[in-house]
């Protein structure tokens, strides 16, 4: 399993708006920083604006920040561009009922999973964009 680039692109656009935040940031600029093409810059910024991450103006006005850098974390940005899905883990499905093992698998599997995966989001939640950006100071 692993988890899809437009988590990374997301992160990159966030970063882009607040680090280039003098500049126009249209979606062609940010395309050239995260060296992508502007169309998935544009589905990832529409992602960012549904979960109130990020300001668009209209034209050629760029994208903008919709809150301080230090009040977007790392968790904020993937639940925005992973809206609708589950969980990160999947269990597969079909295993005989009667097996002892198959019908056991989810029963086992799903506690350790959902651990696993509270941890994740833990350690996301606690990294913010302004964290990020401090790392990137020259």
């Amino acid at each position: 399993m692993q988890i899809g680039q437009k988590f990374s692109i997301a992160i990159h656009i966030l970063l882009s708006c607040e680090f280039f935040k003098d500049e126009k940031n249209t979606s062609e600029f940010l395309a050239g920083t995260v060296g992508t093409n502007p169309v998935i810059v544009r589905n990832i910024i529409r992602l960012l604006k549904s979960a109130n991450l990020i300001n668009v103006s209209a034209g050629t006005g760029g994208a903008s920040l919709a809150k301080k850098p230090d009040q977007i974390t790392l968790f904020d940005i993937f639940s925005a561009v992973n809206e609708g899905e589950n969980g990160i883990f999947k269990i597969h499905k079909n295993s005989p009922p009667p097996c002892p093992l198959g019908g056991r698998i989810e029963a086992l599997l799903t506690p350790k999973f959902a651990s696993a995966q509270r941890a994740m989001f833990d350690s996301l939640a606690g990294v913010n964009l302004q964290n990020l950006l401090d790392e990137l100071a020259f």
